[in-house]
């Protein structure tokens, strides 16, 4: 069993929102998988006397009749209450309101994991909860309601952007992957079966997605996990994208994924107008909703264009997918599943080495804050952190930047390299084309970074080029 690991952050925000003198009400979302039940299930124990209540519901089914589901409802309300009775159940008010009568012990937490299954096959629920509410928990203190789900675009309509709602919720979580440094904890003594590269090559195809990273068997070597549970027809990943994705976007899904397929298969980093061009379609102010639903759900980043000189972004932006896993399956999962369709032979690809080493920049980005320590960058003279393209004009010649880091009077241009031989003096003048070419701004210093995972050569640390030279995989002692 893999222990819990991480969300300091998240449940000192969640149980700081207790308050001695009314309800509160919380929003927990995110995608598939990302951990919201286990972080829910864990807030009783990060703290003596709190008294979690936890309360889900089941996948969508036609079959099932709004009454069915109160009478589901009502039956696990008895399991979680230890109630020796069902209780009562005609509508959703009354049961709610038997729900907030017997919410009695202070310091209560009533979870309703789910949310968006429930309203979606019971459409008078959102109002009756809306009303009880209004009408009761706001009342009760040291009480608080988190509502979770993982349909992000239907959160967001129904409850974040919902005019009732306005005003009412005290935290709105969108939980991500697991930081690097959260992995000794995760795995635990594990950890050390298998090699550190191995593990950070598993990491940058799938991402830290904690249960993807409970599939993994760190007996084993990363292409013979890989294999196992992301390209053999029943592998937990195999075609584990497609019933995600429904899930979160449902009746949008197909907009979304042609979204996510066009910036996953394009060499070029794309703006919004290309991607639309890309799926056949024109793109208008409309289409925004369903990138900005992408972008808060983790699976792509709107990298803006940062200007230099003038310490500032401009308002165009490139798309790049976040998500390691979503990469993983547009580059190589669903190819490698055409060919087994074919053949009837099951292989890795072929580019699997490139296409790590292409999602390795986002564990990187993901991993922002332990870079800044290692480089020995105070966090709070940070200006930007991230991609950097520049695009080539007549005066000046293109380049991207892995990462960039920005200060009032430092740049550091970090190159990302995950190599399986070790990294020889060549990435110097890689790296150093890359200074040549890039803007200068003055009164400013340049410094070049390298971050890797396995290891590099003697004389490139002879050399002395680098201001610094990170392992991530340090992060796993």
């Amino acid at each position: 069993m893999n222990r819990f690991a991480g969300r300091k952050s998240e449940i000192e925000r969640i149980l700081g929102s207790f308050n001695s003198r009314k309800g509160t009400l919380n929003v927990i979302r995110g995608r598939r998988r990302i951990g919201k039940t286990r972080l829910i299930r864990e807030l009783a124990n990060q703290r003596k006397k709190v008294v979690l209540r936890y309360l889900t519901s089941t996948p969508p089914d036609k079959r099932m009749s709004d009454e069915d589901e109160r009478i589901a409802y009502s039956e696990q309300v008895k399991t979680v209450f230890s109630l020796s009775y069902t209780p009562p159940h005609g509508t959703w008010v009354e049961l709610f309101e038997f729900i907030a009568d017997i919410c009695s012990d202070k310091n209560t937490i009533l979870a309703i994991d789910e949310i968006n299954w429930l309203a979606t096959k019971s459409p008078s629920f959102m109002s009756s909860f809306f009303y009880l509410w209004e009408s009761r928990f706001t009342h009760k203190k040291n009480f608080i309601v988190i509502l979770s789900g993982s349909l992000s675009s239907w959160i967001e309509e129904n409850i974040i952007m919902n005019k009732g709602f306005v005003g009412r919720i005290s935290l709105d979580l969108v939980l991500k992957e697991l930081d690097l440094t959260d992995m000794p904890t995760f795995f635990g003594d594990r950890i050390h079966r298998t090699s550190r590269f191995d593990l950070i090559k598993m990491i940058s195809a799938i991402g830290t997605v904690p249960r993807y990273l409970e599939e993994l068997n760190l007996s084993n070597t990363a292409e013979r996990n890989l294999k196992e549970i992301a390209f053999t027809k029943g592998g937990f990943l195999y075609d584990e994208f497609e019933q995600m994705f429904y899930d979160l976007f449902s009746k949008k899904n197909k907009l979304y994924r042609n979204i996510l397929e066009t910036i996953g298969l394009s060499r070029d980093l794309l703006t919004p107008r290309e991607v639309m061009e890309r799926i056949g379609k024109t793109y208008t102010g409309r289409d925004s909703e369903a990138f900005n639903v992408l972008d808060e759900s983790g699976f792509i980043k709107k990298q803006y264009l940062w200007n230099l000189q003038k310490q500032s972004r401009t308002r165009f932006f490139v798309l790049r997918i976040s998500d390691n896993y979503t990469a993983l399956y547009f580059r190589a999962i669903m190819k490698v599943k055409e060919k087994e369709i074919n053949t009837s032979v099951v292989t890795l690809p072929n580019n699997l080495p490139s296409l790590l080493g292409l999602q390795f920049e986002n564990i990187i980005h993901n991993n922002i804050v332990f870079l800044l320590d290692k480089i020995g960058i105070d966090g709070s003279e940070v200006i930007f952190a991230g991609g950097y393209t520049q695009q080539a004009t007549k005066t000046r010649k293109g380049c991207q930047v892995d990462l960039l880091i920005q200060t009032k009077r430092r740049i550091y241009i970090c190159e990302c390299k995950l190599f399986s031989n070790e990294i020889d003096k060549s990435i110097i003048s890689e790296v150093q084309r890359k200074l040549d070419h890039i803007v200068s701004v003055k009164g400013t210093t340049y410094h070049p970074v390298l971050i890797h995972a396995n290891t590099v050569s003697d004389n490139v640390i002879d050399s002395d080029y680098f201001d610094a030279i990170i392992d991530m995989t340090v992060t796993f002692d």
